[in-house]
């Protein structure tokens, strides 16, 4: 045994040997946590935390060790050396123009004035720099103050927090998760806590001069890194108890508290890119870079009643420059008019005011009542459609030109964005009167190319350095479907999009490439951003105007409520096409299960192009309050039913004439509906399941057949749940049923999981089953009431 050489009073500040492991797992659980961010892909720069990271460390090491020196000089030492080597470190972000530190400092310092300002008079901090300076100031107080704890107060716990705060904060929106950077925290964090408690008691011996041998502190924390490693491969190997359900709730539950964080975050710097996973909640980010791969939650955003299926637009953008999409509507407004922010240029707009649009054929005037089940941190109000009037009072983003007589001229039809006046919280109900589209084939193909300077200025924009393979590849799409109005050429465009490959488990994009080009010949696998991307720049790249837009697609209709349920996984991108005197028209490149592509009729069903039924668009024909019940389609449109059956009526042959004929028809009629039925099904279904795994396709199939025998899933049903009453319906086929249901829950909730799907010979048994059982349950819904009378 051997007593240790240290002094009481030395313990304190112990020399570097003894530091040494503590200050390596300091090193460990700050970077891991600085590394997650690093690795977000929450702004471009981010590369430069590592090195704040290590340079902070070797700072408080050195001002942790240093006896003489009390600790409100260390710390203002500390904020002078931060400023010195952040500044440094970002210096090569900014303009190539600026020659050193010192232009460096001053841009900085002006930027971070100008950006206390905008936010002081309410607008949005667009400043992706300053949101790299935070982020860096943010790890380099971690490090530093993680060490000065560690090594000077040892009172390593509130620290340790706040590192798992942090990196909580951000493994709860990035994706793919910082597992690993995850892991290196927890063990690091629970070793350090153990070096903590050696130090201590190694401070108690000395004290009490107690003899120990030299290498006991060394030793236990050896010891507790093999136990350590062996709970952690122990837990690894333990089946799981809990249901893929119940894991999903509680994870939300997590995840619920930082949802305010973000939002504060985004009204600083509402540039930051929003990595997959970080949900839907907002969307008034200026910039949308185009990323790796995404997960959606499931959380319900809100519910729409419409008479008309549509997608639900939240923000345009305009300006693509070759890593994503840029909104730059409100700066030209703003620019317009010589204010201070884009927020200022915005226009009000009061409850059951008309915005008065000059775009308005083949359109129809229906009304859409939203309820939020969330909180919209962005406080956009959505459309489906153009809007007309809001129940509620709003700003509108659109874009507002300087006329040659130096007037102001607004241009309603260039709309980006509307806000609501108010926030808009959970439970809030609004409605919109809108202008849908009841634009045919024939029209568009007429409408020409006649269009206004606005469109031409703002909507055919391209990036100089665009690939040019990229537009030969638009060119020979093009040619190769002979098409030759802009309908025709986005119409050919989209089908050749439609055959590439969905999926949203995709790699990140190089940082040195056009995403597009990228995407079109090296990946060629993508979600919906690279799908509408894609299409927009190839139309834009032949002369044809188009926008890439933000929002949710249409959502599950629920037949008791009568209404869409619009949730977070189906928050999507789309191409709008402009058309001279129509307006906006969406295209649909993307084939995933949640999306639907615009059907057009070849031709007016009226004979004629519609003109807007908006035209008389005030006083109580667009009541806001009011929502409009369905309308049959003919009298929407003026057209009584009676006129629509008058030819009938006057080409029908006498009574008696051709009645064999007739009856030879009918029963000829049957089993050709009854054909037709079943291959308008059939090709429905394997439309609705193109683009799913086979296990979600399988889970799909089976619930729609199921639908068919009136044995529909409930929406308070799980899985698991539905796949009991579904077995004890259909007991012979219960292991068939059973075996899908399992292969779409670990195919859903747990990834990387093998998955098994039954055989196609036991899964054809089951749809034969299920298409008897919809026949019985058909025949007893018919017989019932006549057996009752």
């Amino acid at each position: 045994m051997a007593k240790s050489s240290f002094a009481a009073s030395s313990s304190r500040f112990p020399n570097l040997w003894w530091m040494l492991p503590g200050v390596m797992l300091v090193f460990l659980m700050t970077g891991a946590v600085v590394r997650s961010l690093a690795e977000s892909g929450w702004a471009s720069g981010l590369s430069i935390l590592p090195a704040v990271s290590g340079m902070a460390v070797a700072v408080g090491v050195a001002l942790a060790a240093w006896p003489r020196l009390n600790r409100w000089a260390a710390h203002g030492l500390s904020l002078v050396l931060a400023w010195a080597w952040i500044v440094q470190q970002i210096g090569p972000l900014l303009d190539n123009r600026l020659l050193g530190w010192r232009d460096w400092a001053v841009e900085l310092a002006i930027r971070a004035l100008t950006w206390g300002r905008v936010l002081a008079s309410g607008g949005r901090g667009e400043d992706i720099v300053l949101f790299v300076l935070a982020l860096a100031a943010l790890c380099w107080w971690l490090s530093y103050a993680t060490v000065w704890a560690v090594v000077r107060q040892q009172q390593p716990w509130l620290m340790m927090i706040a590192n798992g705060a942090v990196l909580l904060v951000n493994y709860t929106y990035v994706f793919p998760k910082p597992d690993l950077e995850a892991m290196v925290f927890v063990a690091s964090a629970l070793l350090l806590l153990v070096y903590h408690h050696v130090m201590q008691r190694r401070a108690a011996w000395e004290t009490q001069q107690i003899s120990y041998p030299d290498l006991l502190p060394l030793r236990a924390m050896w010891a507790a890194t093999v136990v350590g490693a062996a709970l952690i491969a122990i837990t690894a190997f333990l089946p799981a108890q809990i249901t893929a359900e119940r894991a999903l709730q509680t994870w939300e539950s997590l995840r619920a508290p930082f949802r305010a964080a973000r939002a504060a975050w985004e009204d600083a710097f509402s540039t930051i890119n929003a990595p997959p996973g970080a949900g839907s909640i907002s969307f008034t980010a200026r910039v949308a870079p185009l990323g790796g791969s995404r997960f959606l939650g499931f959380d319900e955003v809100m519910t729409v009643r419409s008479t008309r299926l549509d997608y639900w637009r939240a923000v345009a953008f305009d300006r693509y420059d070759g890593s994503g999409w840029s909104n730059t509507t409100g700066e030209l407004a703003r620019a317009a008019l010589g204010v201070a922010t884009a927020e200022q240029a915005r226009t009000p707009l009061a409850a059951g005011e008309t915005i008065p649009l000059t775009d308005r054929r083949a359109r129809q005037v229906i009304t859409q009542t939203f309820t939020l089940a969330q909180d919209r941190n962005d406080d956009l109000l959505l459309v489906g459609g153009t809007p007309l009037q809001f129940s509620l009072p709003a700003s509108l983003e659109h874009v507002i030109t300087r006329a040659d007589s130096g007037g102001i001229m607004p241009i309603y039809d260039d709309l980006a964005l509307v806000t609501a006046a108010t926030p808009l919280v959970a439970g809030t109900t609004y409605t919109v009167t809108a202008l849908v589209s009841l634009a045919d084939v024939q029209t568009l193909r007429n409408a020409g190319t006649d269009y206004p300077q606005w469109v031409r200025e703002r909507y055919l924009q391209l990036p100089a350095n665009l690939p040019a393979r990229v537009r030969a590849e638009a060119a020979r799409v093009i040619a190769a479907a002979n098409a030759e109005t802009p309908y025709d050429q986005a119409i050919a465009i989209e089908a050749y999009l439609r055959r590439l490959t969905y999926s949203e488990d995709i790699p990140p994009p190089p940082s040195n490439a056009d995403l597009v080009d990228w995407f079109l010949f090296e990946q060629q696998a993508g979600y919906c951003d690279y799908f509408a991307s894609a299409m927009v720049v190839m139309l834009r790249s032949v002369g044809v105007p188009a926008r890439w837009v933000r929002g949710y697609a249409s959502g599950d209709f629920d037949p008791e409520e009568g209404v869409y349920i619009v949730r977070e996984n189906v928050a999507h991108s789309w191409p709008e096409v402009y058309f001279p005197g129509v307006g906006w028209e969406r295209f649909e490149p993307t084939a995933a299960s949640y999306t639907s592509a615009p059907q057009r009729p070849l031709q007016s069903v009226f004979g004629e192009e519609l003109e807007d039924a908006a035209s008389s668009a005030s006083g109580a024909a667009l009541n806001p309050g009011r929502f409009e019940e369905p309308e049959d389609e003919l009298s929407a449109s003026g057209v009584s039913s009676g006129a629509a059956s008058a030819p009938a009526a006057a080409g029908r042959n006498p009574a008696g004439s051709g009645e064999w004929f007739g009856w030879l028809l009918a029963v000829l009629a049957v089993p050709a509906s009854v054909g037709l039925a079943l291959l308008g099904g059939r090709w429905w279904l394997a439309r609705e399941l193109r683009g799913l795994r086979l296990a979600a396709a399988a889970y799909a199939e089976m619930g729609w057949l199921a639908a068919l025998a009136g044995l529909a899933q409930q929406s308070w049903e799980t899985p698991l749940e539905y796949a009991h009453r579904l077995a004890a319906a259909l007991p012979e086929h219960a292991v068939t049923i059973h075996g899908i249901t399992a292969a779409y829950v670990g195919e859903r909730y747990r990834r990387g999981a093998v998955v098994r799907v039954p055989p196609e010979a036991a899964r054809q048994l089951l749809r034969r089953a299920l298409l008897r059982y919809a026949v019985r349950h058909a025949v007893q819904r018919v017989w019932s009431p006549v057996r009752v009378r």
